[in-house]
């Protein structure tokens, strides 16, 4: 309990969680590059689901399900919202420094892990839970 009181301690000390320091429209970006990732993936899974799993026998088989799956619409949305989180993030990089700004994407996988969860009814264990708090206290102690 120390060291989560410890962690929470040093996070409120960060410029980051001192409101009249944000940077709203930077964060707002953040907000919209993780919603578009989360969306693309989510997107993509439903569309490859129906299709089964990907062919590794033979490259017939291979030009087949990449057929089946070009007419999937859930896979040309995920297209779209991988085109849209590719300009969002042109737009962060051009405004923050790089090494700042990339440990934040790892956010994605608290938001895609919570997506599936809820829209694709997948189980998160609590191993995924450690997993994703580790990952969430990298991006802290990178950003540090």
């Amino acid at each position: 309990m120390r060291v989560v009181l410890s962690i929470y301690r040093r996070l409120l000390k960060l410029e980051f969680w001192r409101w009249k320091h944000v940077n709203y429209p930077i964060l707002g970006l953040f907000a919209l590059v993780l919603a578009w990732d989360t969306a693309t993936q989510i997107l993509l899974k439903i569309g490859v689901s129906s299709h089964g799993q990907f062919p590794m026998h033979s490259m017939r088989a291979v030009w087949s399900y990449l057929a089946a799956i070009a007419t999937e619409p859930f896979v040309w949305l995920g297209v779209l919202a991988l085109i849209l989180a590719f300009l969002t993030w042109l737009a962060i990089i051009a405004r923050v420094e790089l090494s700042k700004a990339h440990p934040a994407t790892s956010f994605s996988y608290v938001t895609v892990t919570m997506a599936s969860g809820i829209f694709l009814h997948e189980s998160i264990s609590l191993l995924k839970i450690c997993g994703i708090f580790l990952i969430m206290l990298g991006v802290y102690l990178v950003a540090e």
